[in-house]
């Protein structure tokens, strides 16, 4: 489906992304230079940001998914749900979540209280978006690559209701998109 009509403006560009993706997986390099670490992925909206990170590391990297369920239409349902679950354990190990955007803040602490719960030996915090004006929990985030406005937003990976994760580009959605991909 083309997106075109729905787009409201170009909140962060395909080139943005990348270079800061760059910078990132330097640091990370820089920090874990000799240790291994667990890539944890947010799916399924962190999977091409994840993926775009950990190519670019020369350190030992493991990967794990979960599926955390909060929202729909963009309505919270106040608590996170886990619909898919580690595949192994991660006692004693370092974890970097990845996330493709921090809202409430809900999904991220929850998931954060889980690999504490499990044994993870730290974990961290990898947000390719925050929205600051919609946080409810706190939640301390390592690092942040892009903050936005209180928009809803779609392209590299996160969706509305399954539409639009393939744009290399995060666009903003106008209303009419809202209304016409409501499920």
């Amino acid at each position: 489906m083309k997106m075109n009509k729905y787009q409201k403006n170009v909140i962060v560009s395909e080139e943005r992304i990348q270079q800061e993706v760059k910078k990132l997986a330097a640091k990370l390099n820089e920090k874990y230079k000799g240790k291994s670490i667990v890539a944890l992925g947010l799916l399924k909206g962190a999977f091409v940001f994840m993926a775009d990170i950990i190519r670019q590391l020369n350190i030992d990297v493991q990967v794990e998914f979960l599926i955390v369920k909060s929202y729909k239409n963009c309505q919270t349902s106040g608590k996170p749900k886990i619909l898919l679950d580690l595949k192994r354990g991660i006692s004693n190990q370092n974890i970097v979540i990845f996330e493709d955007i921090i809202d409430t803040g809900r999904t991220i602490a929850a998931v954060k209280d889980y690999l504490s719960y499990k044994g993870a030996k730290q974990v961290e915090v990898v947000a390719l978006l925050t929205k600051p004006s919609r946080r409810e929990v706190f939640v301390d985030v390592d690092y942040e690559l892009f903050t936005i406005p209180n928009e809803i937003v779609v392209g590299y990976g996160l969706d509305y209701n399954e539409y639009g994760r393939h744009l290399p580009d995060i666009i903003a959605l106008n209303d009419a998109a809202l209304e016409e991909l409501k499920e």
